[in-house]
């Protein structure tokens, strides 16, 4: 510093400080523009602090608050510099830093997951899958399968009628039927498909679902033959050490009929496990009579049995999910959770 006019020598050490503030592009640049002007040792302007004594008497006042005065500037701008720094870098209101927002990847809705994840086991146990009408006839939805008109289920109050005797079919029953018109035996078919009831839209119920139908039918099949048959899906699909039971119960077009229910052993995180209660997962039952013969079947030549249940009930009991309607909401932070 000049010792003919250190005030001027200040301010143009101010410039410089500043302008070596200001280019710094990072950090670490902006750790060494401090420490060469504010550096306790050998900063620049600290040095003019510390060789206040070594000048005349009279200028030491003026020369120690203009010092003061730029280590303070150069301070203020070293924060201001380095808050700017930290801040995301911004071009055009889009934020820099932010990561890149990547197209939406693709995966199968967890309902059909489950759907694919039943006929792969289906299919292993020799079945084919089979498809049937969404817009059916009474004959095939309700009459054909042992159910009169005059049942509950037939009413206007419970099923979604298009026209005079057409309407949404209420499950995927008929495919059963015109499978067995369109094949002799033996028959061993699943049929997932949509089904229509006029039910309320909750937690546990929606207008419209997905159901899967199963039908064996052949000489010789029996309840054994059921029994063993849908204890083995179970098994494989909650688990080998799943407990199944059979409940007797009733279905027009099945007799005897009987609700499928499991037991789950649900293992924790830490190693523990727990058993489920008992949950109903299908209804089932052995083919009646009257709808083999609806068939154009022999009833005293040929048995089978069949099977319901409904994918999107299974999904909720597997992924333990309380509400229905979330896998219909199209949440795509809910549904990213069972990607595959």
């Amino acid at each position: 510093m000049s010792d003919s006019n250190p005030i001027e020598a200040l301010r143009a050490l101010e410039g410089e400080a500043l302008s070596a503030v200001e280019s710094a592009e990072d950090a670490h640049a902006l750790e060494e523009a401090r420490v060469r002007y504010l550096g306790r040792k050998d900063g620049r302007i600290s040095v003019v602090l510390r060789g206040l004594g070594d000048l005349p008497p009279d200028k030491r006042p003026a020369v120690g608050q203009e010092a003061n005065r730029v280590k303070e500037v150069v301070r203020a701008a070293l924060e201001a510099r380095e808050q700017a720094l930290s801040r995301p870098a911004v071009a055009g209101g889009e934020d820099l830093t932010l990561p890149g927002r990547r197209p939406w990847r693709g995966a199968l809705h967890p309902v059909s997951q489950v759907i694919e994840e039943i006929w792969g086991i289906f299919r292993d146990l020799g079945f084919t899958r089979a498809r049937g009408p969404e817009a059916e006839t009474e004959w095939y939805n309700f009459e054909a399968l042992n159910t009169p008109l005059d049942h509950p289920a037939a009413d206007e109050q419970d099923t979604l009628y298009l026209a005079d005797s057409v309407l949404l079919r209420s499950h995927t029953s008929p495919v059963q039927m015109r499978t067995m018109e369109a094949h002799e035996p033996p028959i061993r078919i699943i049929a997932p498909g949509w089904v229509y009831r006029r039910d309320t839209y909750d937690a546990t119920h929606t207008p419209a679902f997905l159901q899967i139908e199963g039908l064996v039918v052949d000489e010789g099949i029996t309840f054994i033959d059921f029994k063993a048959t849908l204890a083995e899906f179970a098994r494989r699909f909650w688990g080998p050490g799943t407990k199944v039971r059979f409940r007797p119960s009733f279905f027009p077009f099945t007799e005897p009929s009987a609700e499928v229910d499991v037991k789950r052993t649900i293992v924790r995180p830490d190693g523990t496990s727990e058993e489920t209660d008992w949950l109903e997962i299908m209804g089932a039952g052995m083919v009646d009579p009257a709808v083999l013969d609806n068939a154009g079947y022999d009833s005293e030549r040929y048995t089978g049995f069949a099977f319901g249940m409904g994918p999107g009930r299974v999904t909720l009991l597997k992924h333990g999910v309380g509400d229905l309607r979330t896998f219909f909401e199209n949440d795509v932070r809910f549904l990213n959770q069972f990607v595959r």
